[in-house]
């Protein structure tokens, strides 16, 4: 597995995806997200994500708003818009699927994995999910929705084992984590 080069270009669209799904009102301090199911957070996010990439590639790459939006029609996937169809691959005879896929421009292949949780099952399975998508995808962008009292999970990733864990999987695997 050969990682793509992380080029400025690839991370400021990588950045800027993740900056629209970080502002989400879901996300505000106010809002509690306890009752919204994993797959409500996901078609919210996708459906924000459908409507608001278009500007950041015509931003971000300098195209017209006509082939930004066609890029964003025909290769921003998700499962649960019916109009279109995530891919299983397999990978150790057992066949995976990212939450969506993207490839914005030039065959950048990206895939998001996004989780909701209060505890170590869900956080655990979205690392390795990612970890398993990294093996076909550029990048992963990885969305962990943090659920615990506190949002103990989100408090607790700025300390050293967590920030570490977090460079490895960007150094290593070319998985951006993020936890909100």
């Amino acid at each position: 597995m050969v990682k793509k080069s992380r080029t400025s270009k690839r991370i400021n669209i990588l950045e800027g995806i993740l900056a629209i799904m970080e502002e989400h009102e879901m996300f505000c301090e106010i809002v509690s997200r306890k009752n919204d199911t994993e797959n409500q957070i996901q078609k919210a996010l996708f459906l924000r994500l459908q409507k608001e990439l278009p500007q950041l590639l015509v931003e971000r790459l300098g195209i017209s708003i006509k082939k930004a939006q066609y890029q964003v029609d025909k290769q921003f996937k998700w499962e649960q818009n019916t109009k279109t169809t995530v891919s299983n691959f397999p990978f150790f005879s057992t066949n995976h699927r990212p939450d969506a896929v993207f490839i914005p421009y030039n065959n950048l292949r990206i895939a998001f994995e996004i989780k909701k949780g209060n505890n170590g099952n869900a956080l655990r399975s979205g690392i390795g999910q990612s970890i398993v998508y990294s093996t076909q995808f550029d990048f992963v962008l990885y969305f962990f929705v943090d659920t615990s009292p506190g949002c103990d999970i989100k408090s607790n990733s700025s300390a050293k084992k967590e920030k570490e864990l977090i460079y490895s999987l960007w150094n290593n695997y070319n998985i951006k984590f993020i936890i909100v």
